[in-house]
């Protein structure tokens, strides 16, 4: 049975001018960095959960098979944990919030998800596959001041092939970023290949994967920067707002002169 939700005043948007497909390594990213800071940090906050208190005389359970090498190798494949569930009136802080539902969607189906419309209050998605009519529409409007689902076509009538346009270079830089900052070494271009077309029946090409692992390290890179540039600072508060306390921020400096933080980089002393 298809199930077809739209507003009774709308329409399906008309398809609109389709989304470039740049080379690789010419893939701009995407989106705003401050609306992604601004997602993650509102994704935390409402993922967040207080850890019970820890007793001395009381040790925490053991998961000694997480320290085998199948144990590394399950936490290695857990790269995304959304259930791409997605419904008609279903409402989002954000643009950058429904757009993680859907490629969440997308990841679960296998299916060709490609965007077809983009504004600065519209965005939508449908199904490229073969004669498939799934869509989804989410808009702000005058009725409601948040993100919100106002077309929904949600039947796929296709059979996944493997394709998914959503997985562009940045998306994929995304996926792995968290497991690249951690293995670096591991997460080559040919397992980050490998993962996706084993965990989510999804082929993407290895220059694809080449070029992501790339604007993943480079991201990693300037969070590095941005964050020993903001050390300074956070010392001077901690002195300001605490002023019998001393802090001691350790660096070294390399070839080129520059200054850069160490494994121990922090000391507060009362």
């Amino acid at each position: 049975m298809l199930v077809v939700h739209q507003e009774a005043t709308g329409s399906i948007p008309q398809e609109e001018s389709s989304i470039p497909d740049d080379g690789p390594d010419n893939e701009p990213d995407d989106e705003d960095p401050r609306d992604r800071d601004a997602f993650e940090i509102e994704k935390a906050v409402m993922e967040f959960r207080d850890e019970p208190s820890v007793f001395h005389d009381e040790y925490p359970d053991s998961e000694s098979d997480e320290d085998d090498e199948a144990g590394r190798e399950r936490r290695r494949d857990n790269i995304r944990g959304g259930g791409g569930n997605l419904y008609y009136h279903q409402k989002f802080f954000s643009a950058i919030a429904f757009k993680e539902a859907v490629l969440d969607h997308a990841l679960k189906t296998g299916c060709n998800i490609a965007q077809y419309r983009y504004d600065k209050d519209k965005l939508g998605y449908k199904c490229d596959g073969d004669g498939c009519i799934w869509r989804i529409y989410c808009s702000i409007t005058k009725k409601c001041a948040r993100w919100r689902v106002n077309v929904y076509k949600d039947v796929h009538t296709c059979n996944p092939n493997g394709d998914c346009e959503m997985l562009k270079v940045p998306v994929i830089a995304r996926l792995f970023l968290d497991s690249i900052r951690k293995e670096p070494l591991y997460f080559m271009p040919m397992k980050i290949e490998e993962i996706i077309k084993r965990r989510w029946k999804i082929t993407v090409s290895r220059p694809q994967c080449q070029a992501a692992r790339r604007k993943a390290l480079r991201w990693i890179e300037r969070e590095h920067d941005e964050q020993f540039a903001r050390l300074q600072d956070y010392a001077e508060e901690i002195r300001e707002s605490n002023k019998d306390s001393t802090v001691e921020v350790q660096t070294v400096t390399n070839e080129a002169d520059k200054r850069y933080s160490t494994d121990s980089t922090f000391a507060l002393m009362r």
